[in-house]
């Protein structure tokens, strides 16, 4: 006699189909937070840039770390966090992300992964360009997924336009 195979098992097939649809979901809610990130973060055009820094802050755990800039310490806690974003506000009141080519691995309530993305930003008069990548660490709260970090690796950046004699 022969044992049922998982695949003929119609509970075990079932339950696999859960759990991969379960991760499916987690992945893409994982993508929607980068993503609200980075449309928190846009503006310049119809409002600022960075307008609602109460709402980035809170995409973040309470002791989330963010770092943008190698050269500069992380911050940590919402409270830094959101200081940031309300500095980003003034020195970057023009900023447009894309992000692609996410990777993310979920395990359980927990999920690590990676996005390349794109920054097109005004400063100091000057258009520029940056791309590099993203990685996150996040977990799933009682109001959703949130960043436990947010660590950006700027691969390059250019100037599109230098800024004229009148914006210097």
């Amino acid at each position: 006699m022969t044992t049922p195979t998982e695949t003929d098992d119609p509970t075990l097939r079932l339950q696999r189909l859960e759990q991969r649809l379960a991760e499916l979901e987690s992945v893409r809610a994982i993508e929607a937070l980068a993503s609200r990130y980075h449309t928190l973060c846009d503006g310049g055009w119809a409002g600022p840039s960075h307008a609602d820094v109460d709402a980035l802050a809170d995409l973040w755990l309470p002791d989330g770390v963010y770092s943008i800039n190698a050269a500069r310490p992380p911050c940590r806690g919402r409270e830094e966090i959101r200081e940031q974003f309300v500095r980003l506000r003034s020195s970057m009141p023009w900023i447009l992300h894309t992000f692609t080519n996410s990777e993310i691995d979920v395990d359980g309530d927990r999920a690590t992964g990676t996005f390349k993305g794109i920054a097109y930003y005004r400063r100091d008069g000057g258009s520029h360009v940056v791309v590099g990548s993203y990685a996150g660490r996040f977990v799933r709260t009682g109001e959703g997924w949130r960043f436990a970090s947010w660590v950006a690796d700027l691969a390059h950046g250019s100037v599109l336009t230098p800024p004229t004699a009148e914006e210097r």
